[in-house]
């Protein structure tokens, strides 16, 4: 089934974030945007931990090139629905060109996944943040990969693809880049097996 409230991307200027002050066992650590658009601002969670875990985050940073050889890059600012489907925009961890399956992820806390992101956003011209829509004001949240759940979680209903969350960070200098990130709990992506040589 896909997310409840649908699925897009917000585009935008980064104003502000904070994480949370706290976080003990029993609680999730979030960071929060605050993306400005001509249309308002969006509140954006990221989710940056599991709570049955301390160090139950994996994330990446992959590194998409010239901005403007990108289709997010021509978005006009503020929220656009995306279809769950290829082609449409969508993300898909296992599934998009632009991401390697078989890519190296880094695992940790939440404070830790929250250091690999800050830099670029701190190098942040205009940021793209995929997931979920608040079905009351404005927002984004489900940041993160959005299939794979155990059939026993909560949140197994909600598995789909062609919808994973995502930051897209435009520097000043042109470039893009993408933070993803997963909960241990969640299945990888399968990594194709080599071709055969033989006939």
């Amino acid at each position: 089934m896909p997310l409840i409230d649908g699925y897009g991307v917000l585009a935008g200027t980064l104003l502000s974030y904070t994480c949370d002050a706290g976080h003990t066992n029993g609680h999730y650590y979030h960071c929060t945007m605050l993306v400005t658009t001509r249309r308002g601002t969006y509140r954006c969670p990221v989710d940056l931990d599991s709570k049955e875990q301390k160090n139950g985050i994996e994330w990446r940073i992959v590194e998409l090139g010239e901005a403007s050889l990108h289709p997010v890059s021509t978005l006009s600012g503020g929220w656009h629905p995306l279809d769950s489907t290829a082609g449409s925009g969508a993300l898909d961890y296992c599934l998009s060109p632009e991401f390697d399956p078989g890519g190296i992820w880094d695992r940790g806390s939440g404070r830790a996944a929250f250091r690999g992101l800050e830099p670029l956003l701190r190098q942040s011209r205009r940021v793209y943040v995929f997931g979920e829509p608040f079905r009351i004001g404005r927002g984004v949240h489900n940041i993160h990969q959005n299939q794979g759940d155990p059939v026993s979680s909560r949140w197994a209903p909600e598995n789909g693809p062609w919808q994973d969350g995502a930051i897209f960070v435009e520097r000043h200098d042109g470039t893009l880049a993408a933070f993803l990130c997963r909960f241990r709990s969640q299945n990888h992506c399968p990594v194709p097996e080599p071709e055969s040589s033989m006939p």
